[in-house]
């Protein structure tokens, strides 16, 4: 696994890491993200650059995803009066993750809508609409 972080490469999908990289912190070389405090390799930040149709800050809102389901699994600690939240890290990277998909949107399928339908015991009572509007349908 690889780890480049390189801003002014020429190299366009390097930059493109690079950049991802820099949006979720991932910037100094074995000093990364994870619970393990490993980085993201490149080809991890590519499979979600490939995902997010090369959108740069949609593949950080999926990288930060990933992140937080990383740091779920890792327990809290408590070592007599010492004690280390690590669940409260998977939630900065969820609250992360769904601010840059507030900001920057879903990805390929786009967001979806649905109508909504009121279904009770006033739903299809005629007698109601005919009330409303004086009788006349």
């Amino acid at each position: 696994m690889t780890f480049t972080y390189d801003l002014a490469s020429s190299d366009a999908q390097v930059a493109l890491i690079s950049r991802v990289r820099l949006e979720i912190g991932d910037t100094v070389e074995n000093d990364g993200v994870t619970p393990s405090g490993s980085n993201l390799s490149d080809e991890e930040i590519t499979i979600f650059l490939d995902r997010e149709s090369d959108d740069e800050l949609r593949a950080a809102a999926a990288a930060c995803e990933a992140l937080a389901r990383q740091w779920a699994r890792v327990a809290n600690i408590a070592v007599g009066p010492r004690r280390e939240d690590l669940g409260k890290v998977a939630a900065e990277w969820r609250a992360s993750a769904a601010e840059l998909r507030r900001q920057y949107g879903y990805g390929e399928g786009g967001m979806i809508s649905a109508g909504v339908m009121r279904v009770d015991g006033y739903s299809d009572d005629v007698a109601s609409d005919d009330v409303e509007t004086g009788g006349v349908n």
